[in-house]
């Protein structure tokens, strides 16, 4: 910048006030007599302001190509913000500065391989022109004095320019030292200080170069850690926030109508569940009965889970029998993605007064009735809906005695030798919910739920009764 401004002298006959360089607008004084200058004092202002806001820019650009080039140190993981940005190049750039102070040198530079292990790019400097770090990345074959860095930790240049010398810098300098900055053992940079002046190295120099490299790495382990905590951290909000979305979405317990008792738990080992359950009183009257559950191993199946939950909720408001309804919700779910939203659904009709209901299911869902003699099983397995376009499922007819209870869970609350190592047998649920029922219907879903926790491992899994009491 210094040799701008003295062309703009040269050439105006007006000098910047160096009380100006830094604060406010340019001020501007008389080199020769105002007679004599080659341009007036206002052009001559508006040719500085101009050239200032150059400037500005300039420095603006030089200071984001530093922090986007510390940035590519830790490319790994999701980038940060600005000023978390500024805070690693800057913390970068003092570890520099300290390695060349340290052993009285004038510049340093942090040189990082690329992935393909075939060359070296500047990512911090100190002591260096900023535009250096814009310059153009070496390839590392030919490189001398960083691959014997990387074999033996660290090379000593005391004079650059002897003709004795076997090693090269890479910056014009009089003297240098290069230093292997690694990783658990593998290297994934180099560390290079410069003098103006050829000097003895010695072990104490060299061991100050060793503890720098050493700081580079420790700086850039300790960021990318920081990074990838503060993502795992917003990660687990976010999946706190669709959990808690979720249960909110699932009915509480409740006697649904006069003498019927409705109960329901979904349980999930992953942060967001793909199953859901959910029941209401139809405008006709009837009571309508869901469990639901996404086919899925991945976080999707929160999303797929609801876009049938609202595909169901959709439909479940006009007059529709129940095969009819799961047919309408398959419909919605083909025509809405590519036929990779595979979802297994039962949907219950049940008549309060007389206990007469008509039950379709899709998938691996299952129900049965329960009672004091026993339990008859309803369902057996079938394709899940958006398998195939125009899915046709059939209705089954059941009735409900006063003291039986309905009871519906999603596939994996089944034991099957088949498909499912884990969950319970039918014998085993049976059991379960004839030992709880007599102290009341409200015991049951509490004990199929303890049972669940206390599991090694179900996975996705809902139930729920509908105890007509």
């Amino acid at each position: 910048m210094a040799t701008f401004w003295q062309s703009f002298t040269e050439q105006t006959g007006w000098r910047l006030d160096q009380r100006s360089r830094s604060v406010g607008a340019p001020k501007l004084l008389p080199v020769v007599s105002a007679d004599q200058s080659t341009l007036s004092k206002a052009s001559a202002r508006m040719l500085a302001e101009s050239a200032a806001n150059l400037i500005v820019r300039l420095r603006e650009a030089e200071q984001a190509v530093v922090r986007q080039e510390a940035e590519l140190v830790v490319t790994t993981t999701p980038l940060a913000d600005p000023e978390q940005q500024s805070d690693f190049s800057a913390r970068l750039s003092d570890v520099l500065m300290g390695a060349a102070e340290g052993i009285g040198c004038v510049a340093a530079a942090f040189y990082m391989l690329d992935d393909d292990t075939s060359s070296l790019k500047m990512r911090a400097q100190y002591g260096l022109q900023p535009p250096r770090l814009v310059v153009a990345p070496r390839s590392l074959r030919g490189a001398l004095a960083d691959l014997e860095a990387m074999v033996s930790d660290v090379v000593a240049i005391e004079d650059c320019h002897s003709t004795d010398e076997v090693y090269s810098s890479p910056e014009p300098f009089a003297s240098a030292i290069c230093a292997v900055v690694a990783e658990g053992g593998v290297p994934i940079g180099t560390l290079w200080i410069w003098n103006n002046i050829a000097m003895d190295i010695d072990s104490t120099a060299l061991a100050v170069a060793r503890l720098a490299a050493s700081s580079i790495a420790s700086e850039i382990r300790a960021e990318r850690l920081l990074r990838r905590v503060r993502s795992e951290q917003k990660t687990d909000i976010t999946l706190k926030a669709v959990s808690m979305w979720q249960e909110l979405q699932l009915p509480p317990a409740m006697p649904l109508a006069k003498g019927w008792y409705v109960d329901g738990c979904t349980h999930s080992d992953s942060p967001v569940a793909g199953s859901w359950h959910t029941w209401d009183i139809l405008p006709d009257g009837q009571i309508g009965f869901a469990v639901a559950e996404a086919h899925s191993e991945s976080l999707d199946k929160a999303m797929i889970a609801a876009t049938a939950r609202a595909a169901f909720q959709s439909h479940s408001g006009y007059r529709l029998k129940p095969n009819q309804l799961v047919r309408r919700v398959a419909d919605t779910l083909w025509q809405t993605n590519t036929g990779e939203q595979l979802v297994s659904l039962l949907y219950a009709n049940i008549d309060p007064e007389t206990g007469e209901g008509v039950l379709t299911c899709a998938g691996s869902t299952h129900a049965m009735v329960l009672s004091s003699y026993g339990f008859r099983v309803l369902t057996k397995d079938s394709q899940p809906l958006c398998s195939f376009p125009d899915y046709q499922p059939v209705d089954i007819a059941f009735r409900l005695q006063p003291g039986e209870v309905l009871w519906a869970a999603t596939g994996n609350m089944i034991k099957s030798a088949e498909r499912n190592k884990r969950g319970w047998t039918q014998q085993e649920i049976a059991a379960i919910v004839s030992e709880h029922i007599q102290a009341g219907p409200h015991e049951v879903i509490p004990a199929l739920w303890r049972s669940i926790v206390n599991a090694d491992s179900v996975g996705d899994c809902t139930a729920a009764i509908l105890c007509r009491q």
